[in-house]
């Protein structure tokens, strides 16, 4: 009979064998076989055992015949058949009986000679208990690993607590590493002390050449050919060398899949060098084990982290559009998020970061708002921020550095922050991205009208061309008219004024392009001639035809300014019923 205990202890075997697998060696050391000669050389002694077959069963086959051990009686035993069943990959031929004859190999498969009281019957019995017996000790020790680590998933210890978990299963140092190989959770051992950064540095230099060695086209050190999926390659177990701040170390470190999804890797570093093959097999079952139990630890992070997000996001959004009842639950809301309610703030807002219609906008824009908020961190400077729409809103805390008793201190520092957001957002996105902010204003709840302002100057500014940062207060001409412009008045002048010139019978736009462009030059003929790329003649035929229609002399300041005025104030009205349909969307 096998004994269990020894199933995963290959400590004195021969070589470098799979240490949960029987092997040729493990099996000749069984009484049954006792005495026993080989013909082979002595390295066939790791070759893997799964099962036994009779030489009938397999002489006139041609299936392959890996891990099986073949028996035979002496006057069964054909040279010819010998060699076929090494073709086939057979681990080893067993034959019982009087055959002295055999001194030498006859083929590529080791020839094991032994007495004729050697029946099948107690050859495959015996190969069938030590497999079984290595499988259920394997899997013995693989349920108390599941069991001391599912407990702490089911307390919700976290990720630190199951590092150190392995770390006491293993007896080594443990890490738990994200899929870029950040240390996510690492414990250390009393043995050999590993810093977490230079153990995360070793394993991705060692996936870097294995990842030049697959598109190379040969295989690669990974032995693995081109096109091969990098989570399908990585399943499983490894074990892998390296050098960790010069020193060789053996790692056994498994991938953390869960629903096709590759979220890191759980590794062990073993301690001994070199380490023992007991060792390193039950560390491929902690890092199996552990695997499945990290990933499922780590989705429940992720989940209660996005929670927390989506609560914050709805804090922010309320914020914005100044959806809260009354001023007691804004207080309560902004106490949960330690969010002073008196503090000065002032709004930014940006558009431009993705492309439209982009499978991944979304998530980019909920990344960018993450990151948007720890720009510039300081402690006096609370910073909010989330997407609505493709629009980036940021809610920053201004308390001016010094200055403090200069009546725009607080405006330059919110403008400041907005061009450090823009350069910081530019970098990231590799795009040109608009960026614009209301004006301060003092209290949480009064944050909704700088965020009104700045939607409208960033509206004003993607009109008007602008290529700069600008606030609400740098468009003073817009900021002194918005009230004139929401009003009745304001828009039935705009609409009065500019209605002869888009009319049927001004022929479209282009009458009106040519006398917004002949005010805007001061009523410089030539300069307005230039800006739209016509002939002085066309420009003056033009503006003629539009005194006509509006029944004004243009070349009159009075008149030019009138003009201009309904067209500041067309401008800023269509702007303002945009953000407020944004706004207020029911």
């Amino acid at each position: 009979m096998a004994d269990p205990a020894g199933a995963l202890t290959q400590d004195g075997l021969p070589g470098a064998a799979e240490p949960q697998q029987l092997t040729v060696g493990r099996l000749l050391q069984e009484r049954l076989l006792s005495p026993a000669r080989m013909t082979a050389s002595g390295d066939v002694l790791d070759t893997a055992v799964t099962w036994c077959l009779p030489w009938d069963d397999v002489a006139a086959g041609a299936d392959p015949l890996t891990g099986v051990v073949v028996h035979a009686r002496a006057d069964q035993v054909r040279a010819a058949v010998l060699r076929s069943l090494g073709q086939r990959g057979a681990a080893a031929v067993v034959v019982a009986g009087g055959a002295g004859d055999l001194t030498d190999p006859l083929a590529d498969v080791p020839v094991v000679h032994v007495g004729a009281h050697v029946a099948f019957r107690q050859l495959s019995q015996l190969v069938a208990e030590l497999v079984l017996a290595r499988d259920t000790h394997v899997l013995r020790y693989g349920l108390r690993v599941h069991r001391s680590l599912v407990e702490l998933l089911y307390r919700g210890a976290g990720l630190a607590a199951l590092g150190h978990q392995m770390a006491r299963l293993s007896g080594c140092s443990a890490a738990i590493l994200d899929p870029q190989y950040r240390v996510l959770a690492f414990e250390r051992s009393r043995d050999r002390v590993f810093e977490p950064a230079a153990v995360a540095d070793a394993l991705r230099e060692d996936e870097s050449r294995r990842a030049v060695g697959r598109t190379s086209g040969d295989g690669g050190p990974s032995g693995h050919p081109t096109g091969v999926n990098p989570e399908q390659q990585h399943a499983g177990p490894q074990v892998r060398t390296l050098l960790i701040d010069g020193i060789n170390a053996t790692c056994v470190l498994n991938p953390i899949l869960l629903s096709g999804r590759h979220d890191g890797w759980v590794v062990i570093v073993e301690s001994a060098d070199p380490p023992r093959p007991h060792d390193i097999a039950q560390h491929r079952v902690v890092v199996e084990q552990a695997a499945t139990i990290v990933g499922t630890e780590m989705l429940r992070l992720r989940s209660i982290e996005q929670a927390e997000e989506r609560a914050r996001g709805d804090f922010v959004h309320a914020l914005l559009h100044g959806r809260f009842s009354d001023q007691h639950e804004l207080e309560a809301r902004s106490a949960h998020y330690d969010f002073p309610v008196g503090a000065t703030y002032g709004v930014i807002v940006a558009n431009g970061l993705s492309s439209a219609g982009s499978p991944d906008s979304p998530a980019a824009l909920f990344q960018l708002a993450r990151h948007a908020a720890r720009v510039d961190a300081r402690p006096n400077a609370h910073t909010l921020a989330t997407v609505i729409g493709d629009v980036l809103a940021v809610i920053r805390q201004v308390e001016p550095a010094g200055h403090r008793d200069s009546p725009d201190a607080a405006e330059r520092t919110l403008a400041d922050f907005a061009r450090t957001l823009q350069a910081e957002l530019e970098r990231r996105t590799h795009r040109d991205v608009a960026v614009a902010y209301g004006r301060c204003v003092g209290g949480a709840s009064r944050i909704f009208d700088s965020y009104r302002e700045a939607r409208i100057a960033l509206g004003i500014r993607n009109r008007l061309g602008v290529d700069q940062v600008c606030g609400f207060q740098d468009l003073r001409v817009f900021a002194t008219l918005v009230e004139l412009a929401e009003s009745p008045q304001g828009r039935d002048f705009a609409r009065d004024m500019l209605a002869p010139l888009r009319s049927s019978r001004a022929g479209g736009s282009d009458l009106e392009q040519a006398v917004i462009a002949y005010v805007a030059s001061g009523g410089n003929l030539n300069a307005a001639a230039r800006e739209l790329h016509i002939h002085r003649n066309t420009m003056l035929y033009k503006l003629d035809r539009a005194s006509r229609l509006l029944q004004l002399d243009l070349r009159e300041a009075e008149h030019q300014f009138a003009v201009w005025l309904a067209h500041k104030l067309n401008l800023l009205a269509e702007t303002v019923t945009v953000v407020d349909r944004d706004l207020h969307p029911t």
